[in-house]
C-alpha cells in the first residue's frame, strides 16, 4: 500500500535565514544578546491534540479568552474567516483557500512543524528578507502576501489582534527571547548533486499523489466544518506563490525530510530534495518584485532562485543546487 505524504505548505513562518550565503553575517545581524537555557515545549491544558480549543476549559465570559478562541479558529479555518470564503468581502485578505494550519500544524502546536510556542517573546526580530527588524504582525502579513497569495491585513483589525492574542496564549510561561525545543525546522545536509525534478515526480506519484492527487490540487473538505482542504494543493492557482518560503528548495526539503509521510517520516535526504524540486517546478502564482527580497545579498539564502546574487553561480544552481560550492569559507 502506498504511504501518504501530506506536505504542509507555505511560508514556514518565523524561521531564521538558515543556509544564507554568509551564515556568520546572518547570525551577527540577528543576534539578540539574550542567552537563556532552552525551554520545554509545553502546551496549554485547553488545547486539543488536533489544535482546536476546548472552550469549556477557558475562562467563562472572558474577553481575552474570546480573542484566543477566535484567533485559533482563524488559524485552523483561514479561508472561512480571512480568505475567499469569508462572508464579508472586506475580510478576504488571503488570496487562496489554504489554512495557516496547512503549514503550522494544528494551529502551531506541533514541534518541528514551524510551531508558535514561545513565538510571542521572539519578536521583534531581524528579518533577512527585508534586512530589518520586524514585528510579529509584520511576519503574519508576510505569510498572507506570500503563502496565502493575498494582501496585508490592517494591524488594528480584530482578526490580527485575535491571532496575536492566540500566539501569546500559546506562549504562556516561556521567557522572552527563549529558544524552545522543536521551535523550528531541523537543518538538513546538502546533496552532493543537484536536486532532480524528474526523480521527484516518481516519488510524488508513488507516495504523495494518494493525498494531494496526481494533479497536485489537493483534496477539498466536503464538510462545512474545518479547513477548506483536507490535503492542501501543492501547486496551481490555489497554492502558495513564488515568494513563499516553501518555494525555496532547502526550506521545502527540510520540512519534507522532518515530517513526511505524516506520522511516519521516512524519506531519504535525496528523496526529500527531489520531491521538493518536482513540486516547485510546477506552475503556481507569481510573486512580483522578488529581486527586491534580501537587499543584503550576503545574507540571501542559497536556494533563492531570483538574483541579483553576491556570487557567480547560475540561477539554476541556486534553485536546485548543488550548494556546497556556494558557501563562503
Amino acid at each position: 500500500m502506498k504511504k501518504k505524504i501530506s506536505v504542509a505548505l507555505a511560508l514556514l513562518l518565523f524561521g531564521s535565514c538558515a543556509f544564507a550565503l554568509d551564515q556568520k553575517l546572518e547570525k551577527t545581524k540577528s543576534a539578540t544578546g539574550i542567552n537563556l537555557p532552552k525551554a520545554k515545549w509545553i502546551l496549554p491544558e485547553a488545547l486539543n491534540e488536533d489544535g482546536t480549543i476546548d472552550e469549556s476549559k477557558m475562562p467563562k465570559d472572558s474577553k481575552y479568552a474570546q480573542m484566543v478562541i477566535f484567533g485559533n479558529k482563524i488559524l485552523n479555518e483561514t479561508s472561512k474567516y480571512t480568505g475567499p470564503q469569508a462572508k464579508d468581502p472586506k475580510k478576504r485578505f488571503a488570496g487562496n483557500n489554504l489554512s495557516c494550519s496547512s503549514c503550522h500544524a494544528a494551529a502551531g502546536s506541533v514541534p518541528n512543524q514551524a510551531g508558535f510556542v514561545g513565538i510571542w517573546g521572539r519578536f521583534p526580530q531581524y528579518n533577512a528578507r527585508a534586512d530589518k527588524v520586524i514585528t510579529l504582525a509584520d511576519r503574519i502579513n508576510g505569510c498572507y502576501e506570500r503563502s496565502m497569495n493575498g494582501k496585508r491585513m490592517p494591524e488594528n483589525s480584530p482578526e490580527m489582534k485575535a491571532m496575536l492574542t492566540y500566539m501569546q496564549w500559546l506562549s504562556q510561561g516561556v521567557p522572552v527571547g527563549a529558544k524552545i525545543e522543536g521551535q523550528s525546522l531541523k537543518k538538513i545536509d546538502y546533496l552532493t548533486r543537484a536536486a532532480d525534478p524528474k526523480k521527484g515526480k516518481k516519488i510524488y506519484m508513488d507516495k504523495c499523489a494518494v493525498c494531494h492527487q496526481e494533479n497536485g490540487q489537493g483534496l477539498k473538505n466536503e464538510d462545512t466544518k474545518g479547513a477548506y482542504y483536507i490535503y492542501p494543493p501543492l501547486w496551481g492557482k490555489d497554492s502558495y506563490n513564488t515568494g513563499a518560503g516553501m518555494y525555496r528548495l532547502i526550506k521545502a526539503a527540510s520540512y519534507i525530510k522532518e515530517n513526511m509521510p505524516q506520522g511516519d517520516p521516512n524519506l531519504t535526504l535525496e528523496e526529500s530534495y527531489d520531491v521538493a524540486a518536482y513540486m516547485n517546478s510546477q506552475t503556481r502564482p507569481i510573486k512580483p518584485h522578488r529581486d527586491q527580497d534580501f537587499p543584503d545579498r550576503k545574507v540571501k539564502p542559497l536556494d533563492m532562485d531570483v538574483g541579483p546574487y553576491d556570487d557567480s553561480f547560475s540561477t539554476t544552481q541556486h534553485r536546485y543546487g548543488p550548494y556546497k560550492p556556494m558557501l563562503k569559507k
